[in-house]
């Protein structure tokens, strides 16, 4: 699964772990849909965000902590001008020893291997947010020993999420299908993301993968819980939050400029997702921004 344009290469990172503080994405900004070989644990410690894990989508805040799993196609973007997270990348392959034992069979090889699935979004374990404070501390204290304190905190890390936070254990053949299906449909989100602001046919997007149309749709409902349209229309509302947090244009030139041909339509599909038109969303964001 390597080479890939959204695959993240962590060549040149600190070999042993990856611990960093974000605080340069502002409201409406976004990293675009990516995925990794190691686990990530995101810790939220201003502002709010919207996140996005495989199918499941959740708005974060102060407090919160989150879980990337290995190899989990996932997108983040702001929703407020004051966020900051801290970002921690584990590849479990660095908890291993040099010997082949029960507890790397037992456990980490399985999370490795993406037969473990743990839940992404984790609110009010308070335990668990102990122990990242700690694993944070130490790193950026970096007394002496703390890489051994940095490793032991991210065991009892693992440990923990075993124990509350296990969302899935995939068999053997659910793992492959779903790497060979990511895989199978790179080109799909692909073409979606370089064309929202274009009309774009069922039948385009199942001829790119070779799929009847039927077997597209629901392949792509498993792999993403949404249908094609709604996914389309969530890339394309993105932007357009974007365009009315950020530019002058009006509601009109947003929606052609998202993809939307209909200005009815854009605003219906726009109040569904977000309670309010476009029009009041601006109005608010203004508002709130003080602009």
């Amino acid at each position: 699964m390597k080479n890939r344009d959204n695959y993240f290469n962590r060549e040149g990172q600190e070999s042993f772990v990856d611990i960093f503080e974000k605080d340069d994405i502002k409201n409406g900004q976004n990293f675009p849909r990516h995925w990794h070989e190691h686990l990530q644990i995101y810790y939220f410690i201003r502002g709010t965000a919207k996140l996005e894990c495989g199918k499941n989508c959740f708005e974060v805040q102060e407090g919160d902590l989150a879980v990337v799993n290995c190899n989990e196609l996932h997108y983040l973007e702001s929703t407020s001008d004051n966020l900051v997270f801290y970002t921690i990348r584990v590849e479990p392959a660095f908890l291993y020893s040099n010997h082949e034992d029960l507890l790397q069979a037992k456990y980490l090889a399985p999370i490795t291997l993406n037969r473990i699935e743990f839940h992404n979004f984790i609110a009010g374990d308070t335990e668990l947010l102990e122990i990242v404070k700690k694993v944070l501390e130490e790193y950026y204290n970096k007394q002496i020993g703390y890489e051994l304190a940095v490793k032991g905190g991210i065991y009892f890390l693992i440990v923990r999420l075993l124990r509350c936070h296990v969302q899935h254990i995939l068999t053997q053949t659910e793992l492959e299908e779903r790497e060979h299906t990511l895989l199978r449909f790179k080109p799909v989100f692909e073409m979606i993301e370089s064309n929202y602001c274009e009309k774009i046919t069922l039948s385009q997007l199942a001829e790119t993968i070779g799929f009847s149309v039927h077997h597209f749709c629901r392949t792509f409902k498993q792999l993403t819980g949404k249908t094609t349209t709604d996914y389309m229309n969530h890339i394309r509302l993105d932007k357009a939050v974007y365009y009315l947090k950020q530019s002058d244009c009006n509601i009109t030139e947003i929606a052609l400029k998202c993809g939307f041909e209909n200005i009815n339509y854009f605003s219906r599909v726009f109040k569904k997702y977000y309670s309010v038109s476009p029009t009041q969303y601006r109005k608010l964001n203004k508002l709130n921004t003080g602009f």
